[in-house]
């Protein structure tokens, strides 16, 4: 079995991501870029690889087969494509979000066609128990058809509704919506006020088959009361016609089907979770590269589909009106919603 090489870029939260490759045994980290002097010589010492302040370089020098991209998205995430094709990368992850206006998305795509890199999106969730669960009651058909969801994260709004928005797609089957009735409120207060997006987001997506779904990403979870008082940062409920299933980032998750009893039910916490999560999402890195029939669950198409209706979202809020999503958000509606939202002074 082949042994995958591979780099990571970013040094703050790429140590998360080279933790998950413990004990995995056909692949390893081998180095980790990280432009901060002092983070790169605490990246070293914590992980014993070969550290470098140059991305070519590292590419170069260690001639990888698959590289994670942890850098904050106010770097767009298409400029590191070309880079890793070059030398031979057969499989990249990027960081959530993709992008952070429309333009952004458009590059990415020319240069995922252009190099045709596999492009992974951590949304790690999607490896979850939880998860598994869900894409089994789909394959049986045991929850019958989805006619209902309600979404609620609480948190910066480019970090956690992607997550969110990401299990939405999972549970209505990976499609995109029809239509979308949204509102925004709000521009930054907090320290990452250059991200330049709305600090509070309620919507209603409609899909295929009448399926709606309730769509909350707000700084303070305005209507998640009943959710963990310790940490609402991520919540989901689905309700099907033959029954329900929900997952809480730190509460529980569970299923009751109509025709079961009694109810599953198994706690949650997320610093515990999410180790295995990333580990199992690691690992479907390599089972991609070995058979094409067996794609990550995370792979960029899908991750586009949640970016999509995110910026749908924003133009209806922008619109003030339900619209239909045939039409996305272009960066000039982008800036006018972005002056909108924050102060003159801060623009």
């Amino acid at each position: 079995m082949k042994n995958y090489r591979t780099a990571i870029l970013g040094g703050r939260r790429g140590v998360h991501h080279a933790a998950a490759y413990k004990s995995l045994e056909d692949m390893e980290v081998v180095a980790i870029c990280e432009a901060d002097n002092q983070r790169r010589k605490d990246v070293a010492d914590l992980l014993n690889v070969a550290t470098y302040d140059n991305y070519e370089e590292m590419l170069e020098k260690e001639q990888p087969d698959i590289v994670h991209v942890v850098t904050m998205p106010t770097i767009p995430r298409h400029i590191w494509i070309k880079s890793a094709a070059k030398v031979g990368v057969q499989a990249l992850v990027i960081e959530k979000p993709i992008a952070l206006r429309p333009r952004e998305t458009e590059l990415l795509d020319l240069v995922e066609q252009e190099t045709k890199l596999k492009i992974i999106v951590n949304h790690q969730r999607r490896y979850l128990p939880f998860a598994d669960q869900l894409r089994q009651f789909q394959s049986d058909k045991s929850l019958g058809q989805i006619h209902f969801v309600r979404a609620s994260t609480e948190g910066e709004i480019t970090d956690m509704d992607t997550h969110l928005m990401d299990l939405v797609l999972l549970a209505v089957g990976d499609v995109a919506p029809t239509a979308v009735w949204a509102a925004i409120d709000g521009g930054e207060t907090y320290d990452l006020d250059w991200l330049n997006c709305p600090e509070n987001l309620m919507a209603t997506y409609t899909f295929d088959g009448g399926i709606r779904a309730f769509f909350e990403s707000t700084r303070t979870a305005l209507g998640s009361a009943d959710f963990p008082s310790c940490n609402p940062r991520c919540n989901i409920d689905i309700w099907a016609t033959k029954g329900r299933i929900w997952w809480r980032e730190n509460g529980s998750w569970g299923y009751l089907l109509n025709n079961s009893e009694p109810q599953f039910i198994q706690p949650t916490n997320f610093g515990q979770d999410d180790i295995l999560a990333q580990r199992r999402f690691t690992q479907a890195i390599a089972t991609w590269l070995q058979d094409d029939s067996r794609p990550h669950y995370c792979r960029y198409s899908i991750a586009k589909l949640g970016f999509n209706a995110i910026m749908s979202a924003y133009r209806s809020a922008l619109k003030g009106r339900r619209l239909d999503t045939n039409f996305q958000l272009t960066d000039d509606e982008w800036e006018e919603l972005r002056k909108r939202l924050i102060p003159p002074q801060r623009v």
